[in-house]
């Protein structure tokens, strides 16, 4: 019998491309993301900013981001990342929306809906970590329903890419997290936090991402989650760009082009403060953050990551602490 030559699924392609921005320790290309950064502020109606600041590693880069917010600089990720994110997204649903039957919409609609009372993000109190409460019974999420062609395509390139926050993402910025952000100083610079608090109803990019993949519980207070969730969404994006021939304008661009040639990077009035990737970073054979006798992932002030199996470990004792040097 012969091989067969059946080629590769269209969705195998978006998902390796999202999937190695998480994975490549190529160094960052200063001037497209600084470039692109430019064109997301202008996208996003904003002053451009006339400072970039390209801090070694995620720690160094929140650090910096704790020191302007105590100055009372308030972060613009909801503006220029965020809003131009689900901008771009909405642009994309829309035609396949419209060209939908009622009947058709009406059945995804309450199927939409059931999926998150049946994985718990319904009739459950949540708390933002202050005083809020919040039934989501009361406030379901009220973007258009997600058809079922939509879903078998991006159920594939976003589980693919969660699969990166669960096994490499997570454990990283899991470190981080014990490191700098025992509270909640750094909420403000969140990506889903805003001034009604973490659950928003009208947050397309998140109900979309979410019922797309059934196994992604709440994760509200995953560091990784709360800091860097735009590669879901621009993978997200892109599939309805390229399996569905969509067009989600040039909101997304900005964005798009910062994630692919830097690291994790925050807007500010004036200022952008950007990492570099790491230095180093090892998967098993599984693709997780694995490494036997050293660290997993570093970055080039030498803060570091141990990690086994996907599962942030802590170094030897005659090392350093986990969060690097």
């Amino acid at each position: 019998m012969k091989p067969s030559n059946t080629p590769a699924h269209p969705t195998d392609g978006i998902a390796r491309t999202w999937t190695r921005t998480v994975l490549t320790t190529e160094p960052a290309d200063h001037d497209t993301a600084e470039a692109a950064a430019h064109a997301a502020y202008r996208t996003a109606g904003k002053p451009e900013p006339t400072q970039f600041i390209w801090c070694p590693s995620p720690w160094a880069a929140l650090e910096l981001i704790r020191s302007f917010l105590e100055e009372g600089q308030a972060p613009l990720v909801n503006a220029v990342r965020r809003a131009v994110l689900n901008q771009a997204l909405s642009a994309a649903r829309t035609p396949l929306i419209d060209r939908a039957s009622d009947t058709d919409r009406f059945s995804a609609f309450g199927e939409f809906h059931s999926h998150f009372e049946r994985k718990g993000f319904y009739g459950e109190q949540r708390y933002d970590g202050m005083d809020e409460r919040y039934d989501l019974m009361e406030r379901p999420y009220r973007c258009p329903p997600v058809l079922p062609s939509e879903r078998s395509a991006l159920r594939p390139v976003l589980h693919a890419v969660h699969q990166t926050y669960r096994h490499v993402l997570s454990p990283a910025w899991s470190a981080i997290d014990r490191a700098i952000s025992a509270d909640y100083t750094l909420q403000p610079a969140w990506y889903w936090s805003d001034e009604h608090g973490l659950v928003d109803q009208n947050d397309e990019a998140r109900a979309v991402v979410r019922y797309s993949t059934p196994g992604l519980n709440d994760r509200f207070f995953d560091p990784a989650w709360c800091f860097y969730p735009d590669l879901m969404v621009m993978a997200a994006i892109d599939t309805y760009r390229r399996v569905f021939d969509t067009d989600p304008g040039a909101a997304w661009q900005g964005c798009r082009d910062v994630a692919l040639t830097s690291g994790p990077w925050w807007p500010f009035p004036e200022t952008v403060v950007m990492s570099e990737r790491p230095t180093l970073l090892t998967l098993d054979e599984q693709d997780r953050l694995h490494a036997d006798d050293g660290p997993a992932m570093q970055w080039p002030d030498g803060h570091h990551v141990w990690a086994h199996d996907g599962v942030l470990i802590d170094p030897p004792r005659s090392g350093s602490s986990t969060s690097g040097a």
